[in-house]
């Protein structure tokens, strides 16, 4: 099943959005959809959208921040079979909980290598002062509960300076970090052959967690 950490809230200044000029054509209700979603569908998919792996349609990031993040989330898929994706949104809809709108959009996406479920998704939304880490049950073996905690912790004080990409960056380095020491060997991949990997629709590896692993375990889902 898939793990998450204690949410890190409250880290410091808000910082507001600055939407891009290709947006500026849409309804306000589309708007909305895009950049306070209330459902997975609505997250821009940054695989589809620019072949990135951050998620980031407000331009929160500095360009040369969110590049950084990118090609860590890049390094990570070439040389790991692993896939990691940031989305950085101002809010969420007031009636969604970020915790498990997290989980949702992993699941949805399918982030990950399809048999190990080794996907991370980092959601960081700076109106809201949340950040949540979430992996597939893969990679919770080396990213557990108490990891990803660290990991959120040694992120906060950039968080609270108002630098959310360098925040991102030191997260992302502490997960390839214990990649290197803790993964087993047949998780790296071989040279070149992350671009021969098979993806879904989504532009992803296909790590879906089936529906029975969030079934109690006396119940089964319906086939």
């Amino acid at each position: 099943m898939q793990r998450t950490a204690a949410v890190a809230r409250g880290y410091g200044r808000c910082i507001r959005p600055r939407w891009p000029r290709q947006f500026s054509t849409l309804p306000q209700g589309a708007l909305q959809e895009i950049f306070r979603p209330g459902r997975v569908h609505d997250v821009v998919n940054p695989r589809l959208v620019e072949t990135s792996w951050v998620s980031d349609p407000s331009r929160l990031l500095p360009d040369s921040d969110r590049s950084e993040v990118d090609e860590l989330c890049e390094k990570l898929q070439r040389e790991w079979k692993a896939e990691a994706v940031v989305v950085v949104l101002d809010s969420l809809a007031a009636d969604v909980q970020p915790t498990g709108f997290a989980a949702a959009l992993l699941n949805f996406w399918g982030v990950g290598d399809q048999r190990l479920h080794t996907g991370l998704l980092i959601l960081l939304l700076t109106g809201q002062r949340r950040l949540e880490m979430r992996t597939g049950y893969g990679l919770a073996r080396i990213l557990p509960s108490e990891v990803l905690q660290s990991l959120q912790q040694s992120m906060v004080p950039q968080l609270a300076a108002g630098s959310p990409g360098r925040a991102l960056c030191q997260g992302l380095k502490g997960a390839l970090q214990k990649l290197e020491e803790d993964a087993p060997k047949h998780w790296r991949n071989q040279e070149g052959a992350s671009s021969d990997r098979q993806r879904n629709s989504h532009g992803f590896g296909g790590g879906q967690t089936p529906v029975d692993e969030f079934m109690p375990k006396d119940r089964v889902a319906p086939k």
